[in-house]
């Protein structure tokens, strides 16, 4: 049996318990902390994204295909990108989110994939197309590229991705 312990933090315990009783998981309970049991560790690997994930504030209910799905989030630290220098990470927050939330929404809408900007931290949520997409955007946002460019990039790279899936599926058949 494999266990993995959590600070509660922010997260919204009743949700949680919910969402494990819901799916049959063993945990305990201790003011500030739970303690998850399974019995798969590669389970245990999954749940300790899912938990990162809802420490960034993802919705729960989505958050659950990491652990139902081939789902995964991925964390980008600015402060490694940028070596600290905080007027780059506030320049470069402020470009991909862009005015009024625009390029954000843009790029949710064109990657289907749920992004998250807090603190120094970009976090994607989303199935493997999404993330890939969703990261190739921002890393080509971080790199100075024109909104434009980057969003006619990402329309032709999540076509080819799709075609790859495709072909990947025919062949596992």
């Amino acid at each position: 049996m494999y266990t993995y312990e959590f600070d509660i933090g922010d997260i919204k315990v009743s949700e949680l318990e919910n969402l494990l009783k819901e799916k049959n998981i063993k945990y305990n309970r201790n003011k500030n902390k739970i303690i998850v049991y399974y019995e798969d560790f590669y389970f245990i690997y999954k749940f300790d994204k899912f938990v990162k994930g809802l420490k960034a504030g993802f919705d729960i209910k989505k958050l659950s295909n990491i652990l139902d799905n081939d789902w995964d989030i991925l964390e980008i630290d600015l402060k490694q990108v940028f070596e600290k220098k905080m007027n780059h990470i506030i320049r470069i927050k402020g470009r991909i989110i862009g005015e009024e939330g625009k390029v954000l929404e843009e790029l949710r809408k064109r990657t289907n994939a749920d992004i998250i900007i807090k603190d120094k931290y970009i976090y994607i949520l989303g199935d493997n197309i999404s993330l890939q997409s969703a990261y190739e955007g921002i890393k080509r946002i971080i790199n100075g590229e024109k909104h434009g460019t980057v969003f006619n990039y990402l329309d032709k790279y999540i076509k080819d991705l799709r075609n790859k899936d495709k072909e990947f599926a025919r062949y596992i058949k």
